[in-house]
Order: C-alpha cells, then structure tokens, then sequence
C-alpha cells in the first residue's frame, strides 16, 4: 500500500492519522572544474593549509589533483639533492657528477653566435683541453660549457681588437715623435736608418725577425736613432744588403740598389759581356733590357750624374 497508518489513542483506538513516508532526497551534484566549487573546499581546510601558495593559486579540485599526480611523478624519478653548507669533497663530486656530460666529454660548439665570431682566433688543443678540464673540475654540463667557450672566444677576439687600436696609437706616437726632432731632415735620416737596417738585417736574420715582428719596434725613436747613427758612422762600410723588397722598412736606399746591381750583374753576367754582334736577336734584345735596368739603377743610386 501506498501509504502507513499508525493507531492513535489506546489499545485498538479506532482513530488513525495518516503518516506520509519521508521523501527521497537526491543527491546534490559537485562540480569539481569550478572555481566555486573549490573555493568552497579551500575555505573548509584548516588556516595552516590556506597559507600555502600551491592551494591559493589552484583554481579547481581537477587542478589539485593534477599537481598532485605530477608530483607523484617526480618523486618516483631520482633527484638531486641540494648543496649543503658541510659537504666535503666526496659530496660535491658526487653532485657534480650528476651534471657533467659523460666520461667529461665536452663537445666544441659547431657554430659561435657573439659579435665578431668570424674573428674569433683557432685555439690550439691544449687550450681548449685546459676548458674542458677547468669545465669539469667546477661541474658544468654541456649548455655551460658552450656559454664559458664562447666567453673565452669573445674576450680574445675583444683583446685582439684592443691590442691592435693600442698599437696603432702607439705607433702614432713615435712617428710623431722622431718627425718633431728630425724636423726637416726626417725624411733624410729615416733613408739612412733604413740602409743600415737592410744592411744589417741581410746578415744577422733574427734582427730582421725582431724588426718586422712588432711596429712598435720598428718605429721606436729609439731604434730609428740607433740605425740612423750606425749609417752616419759606417757610411760606405756597411756591408751590402739583399734586394728585399717586401720588408717593413724601405729597400729603395743607397745599400739595397747596390745589392740590386750586384744581383743584375751575378746573374747575367754572360750576357752583358758577351759581343752584341754575335747574339741572336732575342739575346740582343735581352741584353740591352738588362743594361736599361742597371742605368736606371745607378741613376737611382747617383741621381745627380
């Protein structure tokens, strides 16, 4: 039956009053995804939990519980533990091993990305051999590696530039210098410097060597005095020099077109001594531009004859 009596008054009574059967309550429906739904469960937590910034900025009981998965996750993977203040040499190359590459083999970055990387010098292997023991000793793995070799190419190749502009000033500087004392004769007294230099340097190579290494030598007021007075004490003495027409000082002087005439007439001295008459006409033609040469040159060498 649909519905329950119940007696009223004594044994038996004959009155009944009707008892309604309590209603079904269906259940209320939580929506986990939503802000309110959470904002709800935060504010049920107790106020030590609330405090925490990983509640506060949840926004959903689906996002808690992902952040809860995920950090499941990472603690089922091996991690590293922190630094600590007391930790001995064993500690630290334990952690360090962790993040150098394996065996502590670096790789050379292929390509460099700084600002005049196409300037960068090539580093001979024991250089880059000391990076990598430096780069291992202190624990960096590969990405770091990159960024210290890199570093060291751009300083280089800033030092370079440095070096380079500091010698041009310098060099300035001296020539400036030997032309405010010489005054009228600098041009004069620089030739004479340059015939003792190529005498000189045609006998002792490393004196070349030393010259030609460095600008800043080689147009040191210093060092120009010394050559100019050696050819005002030597004069004709000086021994002849070889022609060396690309060396840093100038091989167009008194000694350099002597050695010049010398090497014309060593060379073809067959030739200029032989009858004209009895040449054919390309060893004519030939000899008589081996005597314009040598004209050419003693009117160089004698210019007023």
């Amino acid at each position: 039956m649909s519905e329950d009596t119940e007696p009223t008054g004594g044994l038996g009574g004959g009155n009944t009053q009707q008892v309604a059967s309590e209603p079904a309550t269906e259940p209320t429906s939580f929506d986990f995804a939503s802000e309110d739904s959470y904002g709800q469960f935060f504010q049920s937590l107790p106020e030590n939990l609330q405090a925490h910034d990983t509640l506060k900025n949840t926004k959903s009981i689906h996002a808690l519980a992902d952040q809860l998965v995920n950090a499941q996750s990472a603690l089922g993977t091996k991690r590293l533990q922190a630094p600590q203040e007391d930790w001995g040499t064993e500690q630290w190359e334990e952690f360090y091993s962790h993040l150098r590459p394996a065996d502590n083999e670096y790789s050379v970055p292929d390509e460099l990305s700084f600002e005049g990387a196409d300037k960068a010098p090539e580093l001979a292997e024991e250089t880059v051999q000391e990076l990598v023991d430096f780069s291992a000793q202190m624990g960096l793995n590969q990405q770091q590696f990159d960024q210290l070799y890199e570093r060291y190419l751009s300083m280089a190749v800033e030092g370079n530039e440095i070096t380079t502009q500091q010698t041009q000033e310098t060099v300035t500087e001296h020539r400036q210098s030997i032309q405010g004392e010489w005054g009228e004769k600098y041009e004069t007294n620089l030739s004479e410097a340059n015939q003792a230099y190529e005498a000189l340097s045609s006998e002792i190579p490393e004196l070349r060597e030393l010259i030609e290494s460095d600008p800043v030598i080689a147009n040191h007021p210093a060092v120009l005095k010394v050559f100019h007075r050696i050819a005002e004490v030597s004069g004709d003495a000086l021994p002849l020099a070889q022609n060396n027409p690309t060396s840093g000082f100038a091989s167009d002087n008194v000694h350099g077109v002597k050695s010049a005439i010398q090497e014309l007439d060593t060379v073809n001295a067959s030739l200029i001594m032989s009858d004209p008459s009895a040449l054919s006409m390309a060893d004519r033609t030939k000899r008589q531009q081996v005597l314009d040469q040598r004209a050419k040159l003693y009117s160089n060498l004698y210019p007023s004859v």
